[in-house]
């Protein structure tokens, strides 16, 4: 499945990179990067190392806190280019998802973006154990996703989605960041290979 950009462009919010802060948040911002791999479309994650203060060992998307006056796109670009290893210049943004509050404290900004060229990855040791890929099509198929259940007090839902692949479980902030792209973005696939009027599959 390869999703055309000017279809995802049209789903989405442009990616503006105003901060749409909250008394007692910080601000932050994540980048959810999406490349084409043979001929199919696929999403980049982080898996944070096990050694760190805030949600050691979880799957996310690259980002973190804001720095100086920055806008939120540029630290959303910032950041994945510093924990993955990317040029910041291969990096073609696509739009914007919905803001979310992580239990952490943070006001978080989210983007997508297409890494024109795939290429090898070099995390930044002090805070990724590994990045890997989820074909995008994955991200369609109903069985993959649930829910868990939170009390947190910080948490806004109390039912969060969580995604299941290859042995590995997206879910907290990040489920519902991806939960958003997928239903925004999941029906904007070239027309050729999509029934007009078709929506994403709901979990």
């Amino acid at each position: 499945m390869r999703l055309a950009d000017e279809a995802v462009r049209a789903a989405l919010p442009p990616p503006t990179g105003e901060w749409r802060s909250e008394a007692g948040l910080r601000d932050s911002a994540v980048l959810a990067v999406l490349l084409e791999r043979e001929g199919a479309d696929r999403l980049l994650f982080n898996v944070r190392r096990d050694d760190l203060p805030w949600h050691p060992g979880q799957i996310c998307f690259p980002g973190g806190a804001r720095e100086g006056d920055e806008d939120a796109l540029a630290c959303a670009v910032r950041e994945t280019c510093e924990e993955v290893g990317l040029p910041a210049g291969e990096l073609a943004p696509l739009g914007r998802l919905p803001d979310r509050v992580s239990i952490a404290g943070f006001k978080v900004a989210a983007f997508l973006a297409r890494l024109r060229a795939p290429r090898a990855y070099a995390p930044r040791a002090e805070e990724v154990a590994e990045v890997f890929e989820v074909p995008f099509a994955a991200l369609l198929e109903p069985a993959r996703w649930g829910f868990t259940e939170t009390a947190h007090p910080l948490a806004r839902f109390r039912r969060v989605p969580c995604f299941d692949y290859d042995g590995r479980r997206v879910w907290g902030l990040t489920g519902i960041l991806l939960r958003d792209l997928v239903d925004l973005v999941g029906g904007a696939a070239p027309a050729t290979r999509r029934t007009p009027g078709s929506r994403p599959p709901s979990p």
